[in-house]
C-alpha cells in the first residue's frame, strides 16, 4: 500500500509543478506578494514529497548551498559591528528561510520529479494569459482592485507582481524556441507590450525592452553579449558615486527628470555619502531603511525627507548594508548566474541571458534586494530553465 502511494505521488509531482507555473503567471502577475510563499513553499513540499518517496534526502547543490552558508555565516559576523544589531540579527533570520528553502530547487532529483514535457505548453500559455489579462485590467483603470479593496485603491499594487512575470516571460519564449510554434514568441512579446505599455512601472518597461534587447544580441553576437553582461555589476560598483556626481553637477537636468527617477537620483546620492562613511564593514544588514537623507543635500531634496524604504539598488544597498563583502557576494552571485546562462543549450540561452538582463536591470532601479517575493521570481525563473534544459536534451536541441 506504502508503495502504491509512493507511485501516485510521484506521478502527481510534475503536475504539481505545472500548477505552480500556472499560478504565478496569472495570478501572481497582479499580486507579487503571492511568488514568495508560492515559491518557498513549493521548494519545501517538493523536497518533502521526494524525502518521502525515495526515502532519504535529496541530494542538493552543493556549492549554492556552501554559497550561501558563506554569505551568512559572514552576514552573522557582520551583524556583531551592526548600527542597530537586532534589525540585523531580524534581517538574518528572514534570509535563513529565503534563500535555504529556495535553494532545494536545485536538487537534481527535485528537478528531475519536476519535469514535464508539458511545460513547453503550458508556461507560454500562463505567460501570456497572465500578461493579457492584467493588460486589460490595467487599461479599465483596476476594477477588480478597486473591487477588492476599495475605490481609492490604485493600479501601482501591480507594479511588483508584473515585474516579477516580465522575467518568468523570457523561459516562457525560450520554451516556445523548443517546440513547432516558434513564431509565436514574437506574439508573445506583443502581449507582453500590452501592460508594458500601460503600467506605471518604469522598472518593469525597462527590464522588458532590455530583456528583448539582450535576447537579439545573444542570438547574432553571443560571445560579445555575453562579455559585456559580464561587465555590468563590475561597473555596478561605481554607480553611486557616478550618481553623485550626476546629482551635483547636472543638478537642472536631473531635477527635471519624472518624479520617481528623481525619487531615486536623491535617494542614491544621498546612500552614497552613507558609503562613504561606512565603506568597509557597512552599516548592517537591514539598515538601508534608517540612514539619514538629511546630510549633506537633504535641503535639496524634493522627495528624500525621511529614509527611502530601500535603496532601490542592489549595488548600492549591498555595500552600505555589507561593505566590501557585500559587493564581493553581489558579483558573485550575478557572474555565477550569468555563467550558468551560457551553459545552457543553444537554443535556450539568449531567452537565459534575456533573463539575466532584465532581473539585472530590476535589480538595480527598484525594489528591495532582500524581498522574500523578488528572489522568489528569480529562483522560479531559474527553475524553469533548468527543467528547460532538462526537456532540450531529451530533445536533442
Amino acid at each position: 500500500m506504502i508503495k502504491i502511494d509512493r507511485e501516485f505521488l510521484s506521478r502527481q509531482l510534475p503536475k504539481f509543478s505545472l500548477l505552480i507555473f500556472g499560478l504565478t503567471a496569472t495570478v501572481g502577475a497582479f499580486t507579487g506578494g503571492l511568488w514568495a510563499g508560492i515559491g518557498i513553499g513549493f521548494a519545501l513540499i517538493m523536497f518533502a514529497a521526494i524525502w518521502f518517496i525515495e526515502w532519504r534526502m535529496p541530494r542538493v547543490e552543493t556549492r549554492i548551498v556552501f554559497f550561501i552558508l558563506i554569505v551568512l555565516g559572514v552576514c552573522a559576523a557582520l551583524n556583531l559591528h551592526s548600527a542597530q544589531p537586532g534589525l540585523s540579527w531580524f534581517e538574518w533570520e528572514k534570509l535563513v528561510t529565503i534563500f535555504l528553502p529556495l535553494s532545494l530547487l536545485w536538487a537534481p532529483n527535485v528537478q528531475k520529479h519536476a519535469a514535464s514535457p508539458r511545460l513547453l505548453m503550458v508556461l507560454p500559455l500562463a505567460v501570456a494569459l497572465g500578461g493579457l489579462a492584467l493588460g486589460i485590467e490595467l487599461y479599465l483603470d483596476g476594477p477588480l482592485i478597486k473591487f477588492l479593496h476599495g475605490p481609492s485603491a490604485l493600479v501601482v499594487q501591480y507594479n511588483r507582481g508584473f515585474s516579477y512575470l516580465v522575467i518568468l516571460a523570457f523561459p516562457a519564449m525560450a520554451a516556445l524556441a523548443m517546440t513547432r510554434r516558434r513564431q509565436t514568441i514574437v506574439p508573445l512579446m506583443l502581449i507582453l507590450l500590452i501592460p508594458a505599455s500601460l503600467t506605471e512601472s518604469r522598472a518593469a518597461k525597462l527590464a522588458l525592452i532590455v530583456g528583448f534587447i539582450t535576447i537579439l544580441a545573444a542570438h547574432f553576437l553571443p560571445k560579445l553579449t555575453r562579455g559585456v553582461l559580464a561587465t555590468l555589476p563590475i561597473l555596478a560598483v561605481g554607480w553611486p558615486f557616478a550618481a553623485q556626481r550626476l546629482f551635483l553637477d547636472q543638478h537642472d537636468r536631473v531635477e527635471r527628470l519624472p518624479p520617481s527617477w528623481l525619487d531615486r537620483m536623491e535617494i542614491w546620492d544621498y546612500m552614497s555619502y552613507r558609503i562613504i562613511e561606512h565603506p568597509w564593514l557597512g552599516w548592517g544588514l537591514g539598515m538601508g531603511s534608517h540612514l539619514s537623507p538629511a546630510k549633506p543635500h537633504g535641503a535639496l531634496y524634493r522627495f528624500e525627507v525621511d529614509p527611502a524604504a530601500h535603496p532601490h539598488n542592489a549595488a548600492i544597498q549591498l555595500w552600505v548594508e555589507l561593505g566590501i563583502a557585500g559587493l564581493i557576494f553581489g558579483i558573485i552571485f550575478a557572474l555565477f548566474t550569468l555563467h550558468r546562462a551560457g551553459k545552457l543549450p543553444a537554443t535556450l540561452t539568449p531567452f537565459a541571458l534575456g533573463a539575466w538582463a532584465a532581473a539585472f536591470c530590476i535589480s538595480m532601479i527598484a525594489y528591495n534586494f532582500w524581498s522574500d517575493s523578488l528572489w522568489a521570481a528569480f529562483a522560479l525563473t531559474g527553475f524553469a530553465f533548468c527543467l528547460l534544459a532538462g526537456q532540450a536534451h531529451k530533445l536533442r536541441f
